[in-house]
């Protein structure tokens, strides 16, 4: 609504000077206002929408989500407006009821989205908490410790390259320098490091472009199988359940008092064809409606 305000902004204020006894024009303050409040709930109307989406968003997603919105009401809080403050102090309320408490399982996932990394919740918790803080020590050693239990378990996948030995005979005098060899192989230390070392100590990709994360960590099993394996079950945690609640509901409609002996295969056969048919039709109308909108 505060959107299509301010889209048609200026028709108002024409009225305003054409028409005498249009007098419900906002004044300047308040049009400064409308586009603030906009702008501070735009954001939670986005993510609304994206974590009550049906489109299964992975679990990387949600930390940086609900950082923006934790950052952006403790803003308002700040906020030199009255009436923004007032606003930004209910909100908090709500937020510290429901989601004080960062998941520390999704705030792993996103350290294993190549684009954020371990950085990424260093900078958010320091803006958030100050440096050193509790919580990132917690999210730190949760990680470790995961990430420990999945070697323990996959050790198997792990492939070892033993160094390639040269028959031809080794002189006394180079006999010297075996140790060296041995200890800094490849310019390495004693201290071997393990996938989730390398892959954090790895440059991180732009943020700002589009990945499929689920692919990406397929095509990285080969570099890291453990750790792969890992993000492979951590992103399979839904952010919320509107999509399962959504099936449910739909499933109702193809059992019910007058079918209910469907086999199961039947019944899932029934529901995935309609998601893929509609799902696809569904997406191809609403561009057409937006392309036609645009025009």
């Amino acid at each position: 609504m505060l959107d299509s305000a301010i889209f048609y902004r200026r028709a108002f204020l024409n009225l305003a000077l054409v028409d005498s006894n249009f007098s419900s024009c906002p004044s300047l303050e308040e049009w400064d206002k409308i586009e603030k409040i906009s702008n501070f709930l735009g954001y939670f109307y986005e993510v609304t929408c994206l974590f009550s989406g049906t489109n299964y968003p992975t679990s990387n997603l949600f930390f940086p989500k609900v950082f923006k919105v934790h950052y952006c009401i403790k803003d308002a809080m700040e906020d030199c407006d009255d009436f923004m403050r007032r606003m930004g102090s209910y909100m908090n309320l709500k937020f510290e009821k429901y989601w004080s408490e960062y998941s520390l399982i999704l705030a792993i996932v996103v350290i294993l989205d190549p684009r954020y990394k371990l950085q990424f919740v260093e900078w958010g918790y320091d803006k958030l908490y100050g440096k050193e803080s509790r919580e990132l020590k917690d999210v730190s050693g949760t990680l470790f410790a995961l990430f420990g239990s999945y070697m323990d378990k996959f050790s198997h996948l792990l492939v070892s390259n033993p160094v390639n030995q040269t028959p031809t005979e080794i002189k006394v005098g180079d006999k010297l320098f075996e140790e060296f060899d041995n200890i800094y192989q490849d310019g390495s230390t004693l201290v071997e490091k393990t996938e989730l070392n390398l892959y954090l100590e790895e440059k991180r990709l732009d943020r700002k472009q589009e990945l499929d994360i689920l692919s990406w960590w397929k095509l990285e099993q080969f570099r890291y199988p453990v750790l792969s394996r890992m993000t492979s079950d951590v992103l399979t945690i839904p952010i919320s359940t509107v999509a399962s609640e959504s099936a449910f509901s739909i499933s109702g409609r193809v059992l019910d008092q007058y079918r209910s002996s469907l086999l199961p295969e039947t019944v899932q056969a029934l529901l995935c064809t309609r998601d893929w048919l509609f799902g696809k039709e569904a997406l191809a109308k609403e561009d057409a409606e937006l392309e036609e909108l645009t025009e």
